[in-house]
């Protein structure tokens, strides 16, 4: 399955997990790829920095095998990113494929709830959680690396 989107694997010591972001066209998908592969953080606490590589930016592959659903990228577009303003790049990529942990849309600030609550994606039979965040917000990238701690079980949201 095709999908339209920008994909990344974050990582953090043995914790590795594909995040699939999705937005319209210029909502920002490709610019916070790039912040996260630039800037490794902590989330919110983390004591080892969570880093990122490039899965697939624009178009995502996704296949379901071995009950674990997986993304990569199609062979043309394979370790490029659009810099809005600058061109396309050529990157590192993760190894793939990668298995793919959840998804996180692009939503504007003035949308969101301020406590949501769960939600998933159906992704062609594979049900992911959702998570929905402003990708133009000074924070994304930490509540991207925010999510993926909790998604390890490395951080608790005090309402769970």
């Amino acid at each position: 399955m095709n999908m339209h989107g920008t994909c990344i694997a974050l990582s953090c010591a043995e914790h590795r997990s594909g995040i699939l972001l999705q937005g319209a066209p210029g909502s920002g998908k490709s610019s916070l790829a790039l912040q996260l592969i630039d800037q490794p953080g902590s989330g919110a606490g983390s004591p080892q920095p969570v880093s990122a590589q490039l899965v697939s930016d624009d178009q995502v592959l996704l296949k379901g095998t071995d009950g674990v659903l997986t993304a990569s990228a199609p062979a043309a577009i394979a370790g490029l990113l659009e810099v809005r303003g600058s061109g396309i790049i050529r990157l590192d990529r993760a190894s793939e494929p990668v298995r793919l942990d959840m998804v996180i849309s692009h939503t504007d600030a003035k949308q969101l709830d301020r406590l949501p609550e769960p939600a998933t994606i159906d992704l062609g039979g594979w049900v992911l959680p959702l998570h929905r965040i402003d990708f133009s917000a000074p924070s994304s990238a930490a509540q991207v690396r925010t999510l993926a701690l909790i998604g390890w079980g490395l951080l608790c949201l005090s309402n769970s």
